[in-house]
This record gives structure tokens, sequence and C-alpha cells, in this order.
């Protein structure tokens, strides 16, 4: 049997750095995407050709052992047989993709939801188990291979923007909950700052910060949780939290209110773009004042975007490095081109399909 499973990259529209903290997110699959092809036949192991790396991987499904973090290849395996839908196979399997990888557009998760629904046709459980028609399922198992199986700091935004597709608003609060948005928003480029980035270092700052403000703020103020509590709530007792903790507080307040306002503005029959271009850029203003994580770089590249037309624009994924990405319909081309000149890789990118797997 032959298999071909492809999963996309993503932008995170709305709620950078939010989500760990309980708080929504508005993210949009790209049509980039990582694809995996390959043959199913008896036995039980893998040999991957990841063709963008140049390097082969075989490997039994037997007894696996990690050989680094973020061993994504056994990982998923070790979950789907936790979760009882490992069935034993022999797959030899290509990975391709046009994803740029550490990047911050979700590279890891479009590879980890494609191998994880490959593996799932593979082993009988992608149509027979409902995989099919709940992306989210899928997502939930690629999530666990990445996340939890290594104890990472990551949320759940990347692998179920990637399985769902489209733009969607994932509600983190008590159960995870996704909700298709409308796909009001069309024409992006997104720019590659070729900085690298150290995504862990930056998500373990970013987050234990937030988390340490709120703490501190919930000595004089007493509130339910962290989603119950607006920024006109909490700006009496700003003068009473720590000058280092403060302009954490106040982005992870801001940007809920504004991802709240966004998901508002989307969802009506005739949105406004340019509010929701407006809010958009607010964002990166916490983002980059409040967070610090931008670059100079960056920051450079969104004003050049941004004078050749763009409505907006916004870093992408952890930070620190890594890609923006400008929302500017009509003017891709001339956007590509000033990202281009202020010393960036563009990639002209629409909004994507969620996973495809097809035998």
């Amino acid at each position: 049997m032959k298999i071909k499973s492809s999963a996309p990259g993503r932008i995170c529209l709305f709620g950078e750095h939010q989500d760990y903290l309980g708080f929504p997110v508005i993210a949009a699959a790209i049509d980039l995407r990582v694809e995996v092809e390959g043959s199913v036949s008896s036995g039980s192991g893998a040999k991957v050709d990841l063709r963008d790396l140049k390097e082969i991987i075989e490997f039994s499904f037997l007894d696996i052992s990690y050989t680094h973090k973020q061993d994504y290849l056994r990982s998923v395996v070790n979950v789907l047989k936790k979760k009882g839908f490992y069935t034993p196979r022999q797959i030899e399997a290509a990975i391709t993709g046009n994803v740029p990888i550490r990047s911050g557009t979700s590279s890891s998760a479009a590879f980890s939801v494609s191998w994880t629904g490959f593996l799932l046709e593979a082993m009988g459980h992608y149509r027979k188990g409902g995989f099919q028609r709940d992306p989210a399922a899928v997502a939930e198992l690629a999530y666990q291979a990445e996340v939890i199986e290594f104890n990472e700091s990551g949320g759940r935004m990347d692998q179920y923007t990637s399985a769902i597709g489209g733009i969607v608003y994932l509600d983190f609060y008590d159960l995870m909950t996704p909700t298709p948005l409308p796909q009001a928003l069309h024409q992006f480029v997104l720019g590659d700052s070729l900085q690298p980035k150290d995504t862990q270092k930056t998500l373990k700052r970013v987050r234990t910060a937030q988390e340490d403000a709120f703490l501190e703020l919930s000595k004089h103020l007493k509130f339910k949780d962290n989603f119950h509590i607006t920024y006109d709530e909490a700006e009496p007792y700003f003068d009473r939290i720590s000058s280092e903790l403060l302009p954490y507080l106040k982005a992870a307040l801001m940007n809920h209110h504004i991802t709240d306002a966004a998901r508002e503005e989307i969802s009506k029959q005739n949105p406004d773009i340019l509010r929701i271009a407006d809010l958009m850029n607010r964002h990166q203003d916490y983002l980059r004042d409040n967070l610090r994580i931008s670059t100079e770089k960056i920051d450079h590249m969104l004003n050049c975007a941004l004078e050749a037309g763009a409505l907006a624009g916004k870093i992408n994924g952890s930070g620190e490095g890594g890609c923006m990405f400008a929302f500017c319909p009509g003017k891709q081309q001339e956007v590509a081109e000033a990202i281009k000149k202020a010393g960036g890789v563009p990639y002209i990118i629409n909004i994507g399909k969620g996973l495809e797997v097809l035998s």
C-alpha cells in the first residue's frame, strides 16, 4: 500500500505566547507543507529518507529509545503504542517540505502531524478509527509526541492549527476547543530573517515571567483565574507589580483583549479589514516592547513591509529570531521585494488546508 500524507505550517495571527497561559489564540495554516510519501508492507520498523536534510534513518518499532530530543519519528510511534493505535508494519518513506525550518512557522508540527497521519493510515486506524473526520484527535497525538514525550514548554496551537487548517480560534480554557473561523483574511508574505532562535529558551523566559506576574498580581487582587481578569481591572494595581514583571503582565492582559476583539471582527459577515490590521499591529507592539521577542532586523523587515503597502505585520512564533509576516492584500509582490531588500527571504503565502492523507 502506498500512502501520501501532508500537513501545513502555520502563522499566529493573534495570541502569540498566550496558549500556555490558557488564553485563546487565532492561528492560520499556510500553503507551505511537509509531505510524507511511502509504502507499507509486513514487518515492524521504518526506513525514512529525510531528503531536505540528506539523511536516512532506520529503526525498529519493537523497542524504541530516543536518540535525541525532538526525535519525532520515534516519539509518534511510542505515543501510538501508548494510546493503543499501534499495529506492526514496515514503513519505507521519504519526507520533504517547504516550510522554513526553525523559523517560527511550525515546521516541527507540520512534520509531526503529517507523520502521525501517515502512521495512523499505515496501521489501519486513520479512517476506521475516525481520525479522518476528527483532525483535532490527530493533533492531540502529535502534541503528545512533540511536547509531552520530551517535557517541552510548548502549547497546542501548532499541532491543532496544522491538523485542522484554515483560520482557527483555539480556546484553551478548561477544555481545548478549536473553532474554525471565516477565512476573512487573504494574501500574506512570510519573511525569514535567517536569524537563528532558541525556541525553548525564549518560551521559558516569557512563560515564567508572565506566570510570575499573575502570581504577584494575585497577592493584591482576588480573581478567579488569569482568564477572568481584564486589563482595566488590573490597572489600578500596576504600581504594586515589580518593574521587571509589569511589562509581561500588561502584554498578557492586553494581548488577550486584542485576540478577543479580533475574533469578534473576523466572525462578522462583513469584517472591517482595517480594524483587524490595526489590532494586529497593536499586538506586534506588545510583543516587541513588552515581551521583547522581536529583533532589530525583524523590526526593520516589518517597517519595510508596511512602507511597501502592507496593512499589518508581526513577528511569528516564539521570537528572538525566525520569521515575521505581513498582511498585504493586493501588495504581495511589492512587500516580498521590500522584505528581500531588508535582508530577509520572502515567501508569498496564503491560507492553507489542514492534514491530508491519501492512500
